[in-house]
């Protein structure tokens, strides 16, 4: 019987699920949301729908899900929904970071992974492509627009879920440097193999353990409470 590997991500706006072989590495379904901000909205619906031909649960060896970084509303809808289908259906979660699932479709050479983190910078992962092989030189990182010139030195290379703001901010910030933009959604096939990685290597959550998100800066509730303590 076919062992399948589930992937929900949804830590930016170019969100979506797919279903892969967990033998074979085939890619069997993958779907993007509507790109925005209510992704809840479509998410179920949509799992629903997809996956009804699939004999689900019985053949789910793993559920995937980005853990982020990206839109803290985005990461905790899809880690939520991850959750209670680990849950009900109980099967393992594996989490994988999204900077993971963005990487040049065809160019090959040094590259990074950016996602917008608005006024926190950026969130980025630096890699190297050669074929199909990918490899990673730095860990999932935020860092403000002062610090990009450094982490991407020797890259001119930028793949990212949505690059227009981006762009802007960067030509303005860094008027004297030019880099090469890729716009795509996630790719299933870098995230699922990274989902397979974490599954062999234990690196799992088992039911009704909490999946820690990774979204490298504090949020504003954090913020508060940290002001709240140093007062008290």
């Amino acid at each position: 019987m076919t062992a399948y590997y589930l992937l929900i991500e949804t830590s930016t706006e170019r969100g979506g699920i797919a279903l892969a072989d967990a033998d074979g590495d085939a890619i069997l379904l993958s779907q993007e949301l509507p790109p925005g901000l209510n992704q809840a909205k479509y998410l179920m619906p949509q799992l629903a729908e997809a996956l009804a031909p699939f004999n689900l649960p019985h053949s789910l060896k793993a559920i995937g899900v980005g853990i982020g970084p990206g839109s803290y509303t985005g990461i905790r809808i899809g880690v939520a929904v991850a959750q209670a289908l680990a849950y009900s259906w109980k099967v393992p979660l594996v989490g994988v970071s999204s900077l993971y699932g963005f990487h040049p479709e065809i160019i090959e050479g040094p590259f990074a992974a950016v996602i917008d983190a608005r006024i926190g910078g950026v969130y980025l992962l630096r890699g190297l492509k050669e074929g199909e092989r990918l490899i990673y030189d730095s860990e999932p990182t935020a860092c403000s627009l002062d610090d990009v010139g450094g982490m991407l030195e020797g890259v001119s290379h930028i793949v990212t879920p949505s690059g227009r703001s981006l762009k802007q901010r960067f030509a303005e910030h860094y008027p004297q440097l030019t880099w090469t933009w890729e716009e795509r959604a996630f790719s299933a096939s870098a995230l699922f193999k990274q989902v397979d990685l974490g599954f062999k290597n234990g690196a799992l959550v088992i039911p009704p353990e909490h999946l820690e998100i990774l979204y490298l800066r504090e949020t504003e509730a954090q913020r508060e409470k940290k002001r709240k303590n140093s007062e008290v």
